[in-house]
């Protein structure tokens, strides 16, 4: 991380979130309304319907996606950077680090291989992805909960997007069961999203304040 100091001198990590969390708002909705389907909707359609490239929105959302990772590794190492200065754990920085760098190739992966293509490879690029954010959501909310200047809505916000990972998960694994679940399945996958782009515009707003 200590490489990135440089760029960050230059640069503020905060506003690499809102960058960020702009781009990530402006691909997808994008991505929605080049998709072409009257029907779709949060509870019809996951994410990576986007990608699909039967769609006119694959192009833009799979280079969305494929933009969006470093992007992501600018801005956790920041705050990682800003974490270990307030004296979270070496170790627990560390290991973070590499699994952001893991979710960011997940999420590549998983926008090369668009699952109407290569449904195995995309498959292994979602799942590294999100499991990884899991990971990485954690992580950071113990460390932030550690530190008792960092405001208690930050890491609880971390935790909710954890929860709505963990049912999105939950709901796709056993949606062959029934399309009610797939209905939970999709919806959850986009307030994954959403709570994400919450967490990002959060923390990029409380780093600009204590820079």
């Amino acid at each position: 991380m200590e490489k990135f100091n440089g760029f960050y001198n230059k640069i503020s990590g905060s506003y690499i979130a809102y960058i960020g969390f702009i781009f990530s708002i402006i691909f997808i909705s994008i991505a929605v309304l080049l998709y072409g389907d009257p029907s779709f909707s949060i509870f019809t359609h996951y994410l990576s319907d986007l990608g699909a490239v039967a769609r006119n929105s694959s192009l833009i959302f799979n280079m969305g996606m494929i933009i969006s990772a470093p992007i992501r590794v600018l801005f956790g190492f920041y705050l990682l950077k800003f974490l270990k200065s307030k004296g979270a754990n070496e170790k627990t920085i560390r290991f973070t680090s590499y699994t952001i760098i893991t979710g960011a190739i997940g999420s590549i992966l998983l926008a090369v291989f668009p699952y109407d293509i290569l449904l195995i490879m995309h498959m292994l690029g979602a799942f590294t992805y999100f499991f990884s954010v899991v990971i990485v959501q954690l992580s950071i909310s113990k460390m932030e909960f550690k530190i008792g200047t960092i405001p208690k809505v930050l890491p609880i916000i971390g935790l909710i997007v954890v929860l709505n990972y963990g049912l999105f998960l939950g709901f796709e694994i056993s949606e062959i069961m029934s399309d009610v679940l797939r209905l939970l399945a999709c919806f959850f996958e986009w307030m994954s999203y959403f709570s994400l782009m919450v967490w990002l515009l959060f923390h990029g707003f409380y780093l600009h304040r204590v820079k």
